[in-house]
């Protein structure tokens, strides 16, 4: 009996925590991907690879099976920067779809810190932004620094004033007696019954 309960502790890390990386991921081709703009330099869709592997690790890592039951976490809230302080391991793409995940309140337009610079900094050391390449500056602020400058306004970036996905983690469907079958199925194939 210890052996079946062994591998259904490895479906439940391998095959469930993959379907449930695959809806997870289709929310977020569906419900983000689908918003961006394509022009967007830190749009989301050039970190996809990088939030799926997340997902994969953060799941993995979280599945705990007992006799009685199976328990896991979906997604490391502080390393999406849902947390008070943002964990430093964090990489831009992931800081970027947390703030996206999490709801955008306001109208911002995407400047580089070049641009920032230009409008109302004259330190070159003075870091923008949470990736140090790309800044959200309110689109008040930016247009009082377009107008000083005669620059041409940029639109609105399109996740303002976006609600965010507060139940991205909490949507998914698990098809459980179709991985039962499937380990059963397993099962008698490899002990021929």
């Amino acid at each position: 009996m210890f052996k079946i309960q062994e591998e259904l502790s490895n479906l439940i890390k391998t095959d469930i925590s993959a379907d449930i990386v695959l809806q997870l991921m289709q929310r977020f081709d569906e419900e983000i991907i689908t918003l961006e703009d394509p022009e967007d330099p830190m749009k989301p869709s050039l970190f996809r690879d990088e939030f799926e592997s997340f997902l994969k690790e953060s799941i993995s890592k979280s599945v705990v099976v007992s006799t009685d039951k199976i328990t896991f976490g979906v997604g490391d809230t502080g390393k999406l920067g849902f947390e008070r302080e943002l964990d430093e391991n964090t990489t831009d793409g992931l800081r970027i779809i947390g703030t996206i995940i999490q709801g955008i309140m306001g109208e911002y337009v995407l400047v580089t810190v070049d641009m920032a610079r230009k409008m109302f900094y004259s330190d070159n050391s003075f870091d923008l932004g949470r990736t140090g390449r790309a800044y959200l500056m309110q689109k008040e602020e930016y247009n009082q620094g377009v107008a000083n400058l005669g620059w041409e306004p940029k639109n609105v970036w399109r996740f303002s004033n976006f609600p965010g996905v507060p139940d991205f983690f909490d949507k998914f469907e698990l098809n459980l007696d179709e991985h039962i079958n499937k380990l059963i199925g397993s099962w008698n194939e490899k002990n021929k019954i």
